[in-house]
């Protein structure tokens, strides 16, 4: 009995505590699944929200739909985790900048005094939002729990009113940017938890605004910008009644101070001063020796960081730079300053940004190497002389230097060890010399050089390669000298501009001439005799180019194309007999393509689209090493030539799109066995689609070839030299055309979209794109090859086309799936072993049955002890049973509780 009894205990017990785990994670569950907004608050959002007006949907988000019940999940809003008040309300907008400008999308309308049911509420922020010139609501001094508010840049006026003293939690104050009247700040001294203040671009009408601020002990930030200030001198009583130990930062930009008398108590109010900014004072005048004889007197000296005299009338001589142990910052472009004197031999160790750009400073620049830690120095339009001293090179944090416009005459070698250099401006100098590799050694983070209206060499080995990667790079051609033994000339992807004419005149003994992705503009200047590679893509050249073939040279590849070239072409290119590569793109060309062309046995690429060529095509089919005829986007007529034959057995793209051929498509192309990429989309072409469009060898073949073009040049003084080029195609897919680099290399493109063509579709595989769209096809899209993996643009406009990926064909099964049974090919002999294999299978599966079942069921009938035994365990599994169906429901219930928490 007893032991029946402890079986049964731990049953209960198992059930007890399913039960209290069930319900514990029951109330959890709708606990997380509760509501956290609190319904007064949310309906007072809601009418907030109906009182403004919003459109760019910034509050798409609030609603009263069901699936929008959660406002703490609403954009711009906080609530607490635990009471599900709404805390933070920050509705703040920021400007959106592009290419044409920067814009806000701002909220406008009328604040609700709904917002009153927040109570606590401790962060708002509505700035660069527009309320139209409105007060400020009353009902916010009403918020006695806020910590932060942001009403900068909304547009209010009015007078900033007493209200603000109920504020006393606030610790973020910032009104500026708007337009309003200050009459009255005796409230500011209610605010004893106030760090930071903004009233900036208010009209200060109150005369004891200084002796109001300083009863704040906590400031740490303060921003009086434009608030037209002037005329201030602090009694001494009023410096040692102030309570801003705290003060740290502190803006006065673009007031009227006029004299540094009205500013020198910046520097005695607080020991603890990092920043001032005086920028923009336009009338502020005086002496920098005396403006830091005072600084040097001040406490501030040891703790400032930043200082901002910048765009003033500051006039003398900088000294005791050394004595200010924390300056990090030094602003004072545009004043009319006219020295820069170090009193002491000793470093400013800790600066690092310097600007004293559009003064008026004379004499030599001073020992650089008294500032080591500098990453910015700005000293351009200015009136230096001399060299840039050799203590440039111990700057090695120096990211930007800028000596524009001086009249500095000497680059130090030293500049070469400015490994963090990353913009160098040395244009409008009176700079001459060579330029070595020296110079440009270890510029390896330069991106900007500019180093124009100089009188600068530039002296390199062959095989020297820069260790800096241009993205701006300007120079004045006629200026910048060139050793006249100079092979390979590579000034490409950079932003010069100007003519090229005394550049690459044939003084030089150039073999390459790289120019591409620049500015130059002009007619296109004389190639070079010999001159092998000659590069002017991506620039702004103009007019015609009637005598580029008048003469022989040796240019083996010629791209001009992206430009702005027009007119017809000679027809003198057999005097270009070495040329293999002929790059005309995107140009203005008219007329006829000149039947010379055809006669360069050495051509193995030809890109003439995007122009307006005319007529009918020449013949190609002396140039046998052909590769590429791209002659796409003009305006060609006549049949689709019958030279398209075996004469161009190496021709891997023919590309006739968007011109007026016309006719049949000849079968002679499926004999171009190397053809990868054929293109004679939107044309007028008639007639089926030619049955042995599947021998194309390439197009068959699952590979990946197509290594760019190379050629070899050699000169007196350089090696043998291999240079590739890698042209693009332009190639319409999935209904967007896109250029590709190199299509060679990974594209297998059939495209004879926008014709006339009928018929039915011909077997092809591996290709990349295929577009047959807007034909005149007709049949079904055979299912056993890729075609039926390409989608439905592909084949989209073929009215009397069907079958996967379009419309289904009418009346027609798809075939049941093919299995293969070993080398049979007789499907009747399919048929019959599928047959034979089902009945050996139903056969096998009864046997099994009938020898299982008895052979259990016989062990269990002769041996007494097993079938006691089985039946105990019988009886004991269905006194289990009930206990684990309730088991198993208390468990599914528990599980799905516990995924909803």
């Amino acid at each position: 009995m007893e032991k029946r009894k402890y079986p049964r205990l731990a049953h209960f017990l198992v059930i007890l505590s399913l039960l209290f785990v069930e319900t514990l994670f029951g109330l959890t569950s709708r606990e997380v699944n509760k509501t956290l907004c609190i319904e007064k608050e949310r309906g007072a959002l809601l009418e907030f929200k109906r009182g403004l007006i919003d459109g760019f949907d910034h509050l798409s988000t609030w609603g009263d739909e069901e699936n929008k019940q959660e406002c703490c999940k609403w954009k711009g809003i906080e609530c607490d985790t635990k009471t599900g008040h709404v805390t933070v309300l920050d509705l703040h907008n920021e400007f959106l900048c592009s290419t044409s400008g920067c814009v806000t999308s701002r909220l406008t309308g009328k604040l609700s005094p709904s917002l009153l049911e927040l109570e606590y509420l401790n962060f708002l922020d509505l700035s660069m939002n527009d309320f139209e010139n409105s007060e400020i609501p009353r009902f916010i001094g009403s918020f006695m729990r806020l910590e932060y508010l942001n009403l900068s840049d909304c547009s209010f006026s009015g007078v900033i009113s007493i209200w603000f003293q109920n504020l006393t939690s606030l610790k973020t104050l910032d009104l500026g940017d708007n337009n309003l009247i200050v009459k009255d700040l005796r409230w500011l001294s209610h605010l004893s938890s106030l760090e930071f203040l903004s009233l900036s671009a208010s009209n200060f009408q109150v005369n004891n605004w200084f002796q109001e601020i300083t009863k704040v002990p906590s400031l740490k930030e303060l921003n009086l910008s434009g608030c037209g200030l002037s005329k201030l001198v602090p009694s001494p009583a009023d410096l040692a009644n102030s309570s801003l130990i705290s003060l740290s930062v502190i803006h006065l930009r673009g007031n009227d101070f006029s004299t540094s008398c009205e500013y020198s108590w910046l520097f005695n109010i607080s020991t603890s001063i990092t920043s001032i900014d005086l920028s923009y004072n336009v009338q502020l005048t005086g002496q920098m020796d005396d403006r830091f004889g005072s600084l040097v007197l001040a406490g501030s000296r040891k703790s400032l960081e930043v200082l901002a005299s910048n765009d003033n009338s500051m006039f003398g001589s900088i000294v005791n730079l050394t004595t200010f142990s924390s300056l990090k910052k030094l602003y004072l472009q545009n004043n009319v300053l006219n020295g820069f004197s170090m009193e002491s031999a000793g470093q400013v160790s800790t600066l690092e940004y310097l600007d004293l750009s559009d003064n008026q400073m004379r004499g030599a620049l001073p020992d650089l190497a008294l500032f080591p830690s500098l990453r910015e120095l700005h000293l351009g339009s200015n009136q230096f002389q001399g060299k840039i001293p050799q203590g440039i090179g111990k700057l090695t944090e120096l990211k930007i230097l800028d000596v524009s416009s001086n009249r500095l005459d000497g680059l130090p070698e030293s500049m070469g060890k400015l490994s963090n250099l990353e913009s160098f401006d040395a244009s409008y100098n009176v700079l001459k010399g060579t330029i070595t590799e020296t110079h440009l050694s270890n510029l390896s983070s330069l991106v900007y050089l500019d180093l124009s209206f100089n009188s600068l060499a530039l002296k390199t080995s062959f095989d020297w390669l820069p260790p800096f990667q241009l993205q701006v790079a300007r120079f004045q051609v006629g200026s910048f000298g060139l050793p006249p033994d100079l092979m390979i000339l590579n000034l490409s992807n950079n932003q010069i501009s100007g003519r090229v004419s005394d550049l690459i005149e044939n003084k030089y003994a150039y073999r390459v001439i790289d120019l591409s992705s620049n500015n130059f503009s002009g007619p296109l200047p004389l190639v070079p005799t010999n001159v092998q590679i000659f590069y002017l893509h991506k620039n702004q050249f103009v007019g015609s180019i009637s005598f580029i073939c008048q003469s022989y040279t040796a240019t083996t590849s010629l791209d001009l194309s992206r430009n702005r070239f027009s007119g017809e072409l000679p027809d003198c290119w057999m005097n270009m007999s070495n040329l293999a590569v002929l790059n005309l793109a995107y140009n203005n060309f008219s007329g006829k393509v000149p039947p010379s062309l055809g006669s360069l046995a050495s051509l193995e690429a030809v890109y003439l689209h995007q122009n307006s060529f005319s007529g009918m095509l020449p013949s190609f089919s002396q140039c046998q090493r052909l590769q590429i005829l791209d002659i796409g986007g003009n305006k060609l007529t006549g049949r689709i030539p019958a030279w398209i034959r075996t004469d161009l057995f190496n021709l891997r793209i023919l590309s006739l799109r968007f011109n007026k051929f016309y006719g049949s498509i000849p079968s002679v192309i499926c004999q171009l066995q190397s053809l990868q990429i054929l293109d004679l989309s939107a044309n007028g072409l008639s007639g089926e689609i030619p049955h042995c469009f599947n021998n194309f060898t390439l197009l068959y073949q699952d590979d990946s070839s197509g290594e760019p073009m190379g050629f070899y040049i050699e000169g007196r003084n350089i090696p043998l030299t291999y240079y590739s080029y890698i042209g693009d195609l332009l190639i319409q897919w999935k209904e967007q055309e896109s250029e590709y680099k190199n299509p060679l290399l990974y594209l297998k493109t059939i495209d004879l979209s926008s014709n006339k063509l009928v018929g039915g579709l011909a077997n092809l595989t591996f290709l990349s794109v295929l577009d047959l769209s807007n034909n005149q096809l007709s049949g079904i899209i055979p299912s056993s090859t890729q075609l039926l993996s390409f989608d439905r643009p592909s084949y989209s406009d073929n009215a009397q086309l069907c079958g996967p990926p379009l419309q289904e064909c009418p009346g027609y099964a798809p075939p049941r799936p093919h299995i293969d049974h070993g080398s049979n090919t007789n499907p009747q002999e399919h048929d019959d072993d599928e047959g034979y294999s089902y009945l050996e299978f139903h056969i096998s599966m009864v046997i099994g049955f009938f020898v299982t079942f008895w052979g259990i069921l016989g062990c269990l009938i002769v041996n007494r002890s097993w079938r006691n035994a089985y039946f105990t365990f019988l009886t004991d599994m269905m006194s289990w049973s009930w206990l684990d169906m309730i088991s198993r429901v208390w468990f599914a219930r528990l599980m799905k509780n516990l995924t909803r928490a």
